[in-house]
């Protein structure tokens, strides 16, 4: 595979994980955990834009939007914070298990795109870690 595939699909999971905060931001009750995942889309942001400026060629698309936001708006419809606490961890959960496959099969893979993918997974980790607590 080409690292711009690897760097276009950190950057599907990193837009995805925005794309979602943005969406359920305002439905979350508890201060602390909205402090948490405004923290954790400030991180996705901050990689998304070393990304973005450090491979300027890569394109930053977000695949499916329509199908993600409606996806969104359906499961928060009748919902507390434990339910998007879940949602926001089996998300991040997703995006980091697609990088790692996708990692795993090619062992020629670009340090850099190792790196981002290391950055990822470390702060999808931390945030999963604190909202674990919210569930």
């Amino acid at each position: 595979m080409h690292n711009e595939i690897y760097i276009e699909e950190l950057l599907n999971g990193l837009n995805m994980g925005l794309l979602a905060i943005d969406h359920l931001i305002d439905k979350i009750e508890n201060d602390q955990l909205r402090d948490i995942v405004l923290h954790q889309r400030k991180a996705y942001g901050d990689l998304k834009n070393k990304i973005t400026r450090d491979d300027s060629h890569t394109e930053d698309h977000l695949k499916n939007k329509m199908m993600l936001e409606s996806m969104i708006e359906i499961k928060t419809l009748l919902t507390d914070d434990a339910k998007i606490t879940k949602m926001l961890i089996e998300g991040s959960n997703q995006s980091v298990m697609t990088m790692a496959h996708l990692l795993n099969k090619d062992h020629h893979v670009d340090l850099k795109v190792k790196q981002y993918s290391d950055e990822f997974e470390k702060i999808s980790q931390k945030y999963i870690d604190e909202l674990k607590a919210f569930l």
